[in-house]
């Protein structure tokens, strides 16, 4: 009976890359447990490309973690968000390799960090060790699995890099696995791409239901797709892994027409400087309206993948003839695995009617950049910040409670930007004594979200990341903090740890500092249970003794929050 993990079997039992060299780096299974992947290399996520691949651990943590090949750790990092607790390590043969989301390190490393914590006084650390400090032989324990950071699951993020310039690559290309499975194809989408572009006699998109089986598909449909002017094609797919129901991406995906290549990427590597261009990948729009990733197979003017290919027409379709043109979309795993969807394209009609459109408010060309000013806000667009040229739309309605200024409608948020933009909006209404504790308020729909800002000059001015409604709001509430585990006052000598919480509910904490007897404490904080954890230890707070901890809890708008209790240990 096969077992329902998925085994990497490894040809050699180890992993084996090569550089320009001709040398080459064996490399060891990270864990020590047969692996099984929930995702891949280079999927599609939320603003970037996949940069590792993510090893299941049955659910748990503590597993170990073993260095994947003789060498140094060259950087630790540990933060409450993002990798969480993470080893950085530099082997020979221009690689590094990478391991997030981890528990605990070794004793030696942990005791560096805990000693390098207490010197900044810091739980957030990022430590570069001496290249001797902390070295170790292939297959060394270097640390334990975890679910620190931002996972949302126990579970070892591991990453193959380039040294020389830190860019991720496939671990699963050296890997020997056994996977049959041919990725899936879900939908086609065709889009006209100009103005008086149509598809099936309709100026907009149009979704196409797929059918088939092995690899093999076609529209439901069987008539030729009529398509008038400049069109592009999108396409719904995603791959799964022998025992592995997790969807994960494709490595590779093609475009024919008439058996000529008009678009082509193969994602083996990628650099973190381009991963935001993610957003120029799919179809950014339906993504936000259903969460689907549909990935374009032409490419947008202000488009820069490393790993997409260049082509005359950049995938875009004219048919000017009155021949039926044969479209055929190909799918590929990193094993080989590959499924294919083919349809009939034809020359249509122009749209009856192309409805006039008189609601936007200025073009703003993809490679320039833009300032809207009004009397009660101002809008800076640097250069590059879109995809595409864009018809810019604006309006405003009045502020509902709690707010202190109109509701501003900065285009919206389907349409992606690349790099931050500047929003500075007048506030109305508010008495002098609060205006440090303004801030910008991004609202979507009936949820309304902080949007940093600080007031100056008569504007609450901020940073934003993306277009959508913005308001001036308040943030005068400090955090909460609370005990958890243990009664203020109470006998606590036979527990190991403290636990408190410390939580937000809208700028969100900044920073927080704990003392116990006047002394700076390690507590690490995890967001996503609110938790802060002391681990009591005898060589820094004397035992049979009664200790006073006080914690100070700070907002992003600088609202402050004291809490002094005492307890036995």
């Amino acid at each position: 009976m096969r077992r329902s993990v998925l085994y990497i079997a490894v040809l050699l039992p180890w992993l084996i890359l090569t550089s320009n060299t001709d040398t080459r780096m064996v490399l060891n299974d990270p864990l020590s447990i047969p692996l099984s992947l929930s995702a891949n290399f280079g999927e599609l996520r939320s603003d970037h490309f996949h940069s590792g691949i993510d090893i299941k651990t049955g659910g748990a943590t503590g597993k170990e973690i073993n260095a994947a090949d003789k060498g140094y750790i060259y950087r630790i990092g540990v933060a409450p968000g993002g990798f969480g607790k993470a080893l950085y390590m530099r082997h020979e043969n221009g690689f590094s390799t990478v391991y997030a989301h981890l528990d605990a390190f070794t004793p030696e490393i942990d005791q560096y960090v805990t000693e390098e914590q207490y010197r900044l006084k810091s739980f957030s650390v990022n430590l570069f060790p001496e290249k001797e400090k902390f070295t170790f032989e292939r297959g060394d324990i270097i640390g334990l699995s975890g679910n620190t950071g931002s996972s949302q699951g126990p579970h070892l993020h591991f990453e193959v890099r380039r040294s020389s310039n830190e860019n991720p690559v496939d671990p699963l290309k050296y890997y020997d696995i056994y996977d049959d499975i041919r990725p899936v194809i879900d939908r086609i989408y065709i889009y006209p791409l100009g103005h008086g572009s149509a598809v099936n006699g309709f100026p907009q998109k149009v979704r196409f239901r797929i059918t088939g089986e092995k690899g093999n598909y076609r529209l439901t449909s069987p008539l030729p797709v009529k398509v008038w002017g400049e069109t592009g094609i999108g396409v719904s797919t995603w791959d799964y892994i022998n025992n592995s129901w997790n969807k994960c991406g494709v490595r590779t995906l093609e475009m024919k027409l008439d058996g000529k290549t008009l678009y082509h990427h193969q994602l083996d590597e990628f650099s973190f400087a381009e991963t935001r261009y993610l957003n120029s990948h799919i179809d950014y729009e339906e993504y936000m309206e259903s969460g689907v990733h549909v990935q374009r197979t032409f490419i947008l003017p202000n488009s820069h993948i490393s790993f997409v290919e260049k082509s005359k027409g950049n995938g875009r379709i004219v048919i000017n003839d009155d021949k039926e043109h044969r479209a055929e979309i190909i799918v590929e795993d990193y094993n080989g695995n590959r499924s294919t969807v083919e349809f009939a394209l034809v020359k249509g009609t122009e749209p009856a009617e192309l409805p006039e459109d008189t609601t936007w408010a200025r073009v703003i060309p993809f490679g320039e950049s833009a300032d809207i000013n009004r009397h009660d806000i101002r809008i800076s667009f640097p250069r590059g910040i879109f995809y595409d040229t864009l018809l810019f739309r604006y309006g405003k309605i009045p502020g509902e409670e709690g707010l202190y200024s109109d509701i501003h409608h900065i285009h919206n948020k389907m349409v992606p930007v690349h790099s931050p933009f500047t929003v500075s909006i007048m506030p109305q209404g508010v008495n002098e004594q609060y205006r440090d504790k303004l801030c910008l308020v991004y609202i979507d729909k009936n949820n309304r979200s902080y949007a940093g800002g600080t007031y100056r000059d008569g504007f609450v001015s901020g940073s934003a990341r993306k277009l959508g409604s913005y308001a001036v709001g308040i943030d005068t509430v400090p955090p909460v903090i609370r005990p958890i585990n243990f009664i203020p006052g109470s006998d606590i000598s036979g527990k190991s740890e403290l636990v408190m919480a410390i939580s937000d509910d809208f700028s969100g904490v900044s920073e927080y500092e704990v003392t116990i007897d006047g002394t700076w404490a390690l507590f690490e904080w995890d967001p996503k249970t609110s938790r802060l954890i002391h681990r009591l230890d005898d060589a820094r707070i004397t035992r049979n003794s009664v200790h006073t901890i006080k914690s100070v809890a700070t907002d992003t708008r600088g609202n402050t929050n004291r809490y002094t209790t005492q307890f036995y240990w």
